[in-house]
């Protein structure tokens, strides 16, 4: 009996059409349609509608925060003043085109997995935008009811997306605008925002509140800049298996906190923003220190010298206080300062005594700036007075003494 049954079986399988057919895909296109019709629906947990697309609907929920309500400390309608001159210092080349709040949009995805690749898929897509009209923060979320529509999300997310001028994320350089503008190109469709200009909030939130913060988690961000304190979330390592559980059974109810869970990361993000522009704006202690640097880094000495000069003695650790210092001394060498440079050079050696860049920037500059080849001569025999040197760097600094033994020989110094 078992052997006539694995014969029927046997006989049935090759009946099947093969793979990549015309038929194939249409069978299993309605396997798919069959059991999705049998799941329970997502607007049993979530109140949402369904939108017409070219491609077909798209189950999307819509909600507003009114101007008058407050996400943590932050009342939602500051969302609308958004401190220009301090984002302009944090993002100087991107906000140079960017207009009016309403042409900023806040974007954040909930995926099937962490790993990118052509495999993994955005299955709900938060856009959030300050109103025009001035009554809050509104934010549209797109969901993926089947594998196949996405074709149908991607259309509706291009409608929410027009008039758009600057996009905001966390962390979308490298993980939610490749992986859209993936599946934008795996549908054969143009991604809507290319050449926009995107601000990555990661950077800056962690050169601002790095220092104070014990991690730079977008959770750990609202909580310790917003005051935000989330209740009943859901944690996001464990969001791409509610999906997968809901394709092979349907929705429950933690699948629909999902949905709050992405907006409040959207009315986290646009609420950082503000943060770090007002951060910028007036940086004080540790702020003052990552400004700094953030000025150095786009190499505007004249104001990372002034925001590091403020922020040094917040540094929180002595590695922080060293790398403020290798900037500090970069910025008075660029603006020409360089009394002030050997001060922190100085400093600097203290603290790294077998680093050989303070040495060598000391030395230059009392050689070459300030016409004083005995001081310079000073601080590499000091050096060279310390053991333990690696031996290029012990080759690098011998060289450089007997060349200004000479050239102080010769003045007679």
């Amino acid at each position: 009996m078992m052997k006539g049954l694995a014969a029927r079986l046997r006989r049935l399988d090759r009946s099947r059409p093969p793979a990549g057919s015309a038929l194939r895909e249409r069978l299993e296109r309605m396997d798919r349609a069959a059991s999705s019709s049998r799941r329970a629906p997502i607007d049993r947990f979530v109140v949402g509608d369904r939108v017409d697309t070219p491609a077909g609907p798209v189950f999307r929920v819509v909600r507003t925060a009114p101007a008058s309500k407050a996400h943590g400390r932050l009342p939602v309608g500051e969302l609308g003043r958004l401190p220009c001159e301090g984002l302009r210092d944090l993002f100087p080349r991107e906000l140079g085109r960017v207009g009016a709040p309403p042409e900023i949009a806040f974007l954040d995805t909930e995926t099937t997995g962490l790993a990118g690749g052509a495999g993994t898929v955005a299955f709900l897509v938060g856009v959030g935008r300050w109103d025009p009209g001035g009554r809050g923060f509104r934010v549209v979320q797109l969901f993926l009811e089947d594998l196949d529509r996405e074709p149908a999300l991607l259309h509706a997310l291009a409608r929410e997306l027009e008039g758009v001028s600057c996009l905001v994320t966390f962390n979308g350089h490298r993980f939610d605008v490749p992986l859209l503008e993936n599946r934008h190109v795996l549908n054969r469709m143009a991604w809507p925002l290319e050449g926009a200009p995107h601000l990555d909030l990661l950077p800056p939130a962690r050169a601002l509140w790095r220092p104070t913060l014990s991690n730079c988690r977008l959770v750990t961000l609202e909580a310790g800049v917003l005051a935000v304190r989330r209740t009943g979330d859901v944690p996001g390592a464990e969001i791409p298996a509610l999906y997968g559980r809901y394709l092979r059974h349907g929705a429950e109810e933690r699948l629909g906190r999902v949905f709050s869970h992405n907006r409040i990361d959207i009315l986290s993000l646009a609420g950082l923003l503000w943060a770090a522009g007002r951060a910028a704006r007036r940086p004080v202690g540790p702020q003052a220190l990552g400004v700094g640097l953030l000025h150095a880094q786009a190499r505007r000495p004249d104001r990372a010298h002034r925001a590091l000069a403020a922020g040094l003695d917040h540094a929180p650790s002595r590695g922080d206080r060293i790398r403020a210092l290798r900037e500090l001394g970069r910025a008075h060498k660029a603006r020409g300062d360089w009394h002030a440079a050997l001060a922190v050079w100085q400093e600097w050696a203290g603290l790294e005594p077998h680093r050989l860049e303070p040495v060598e920037e000391a030395a230059k500059a009392l050689e070459h700036r300030l016409r004083d080849p005995g001081r310079a001569l000073a601080w590499v025999e000091r050096a060279l007075g310390l053991p333990h040197w690696p031996p290029a760097d012990r080759a690098a600094l011998e060289h450089r003494r007997d060349r200004l033994r000479r050239k102080a020989g010769d003045r007679g110094v």
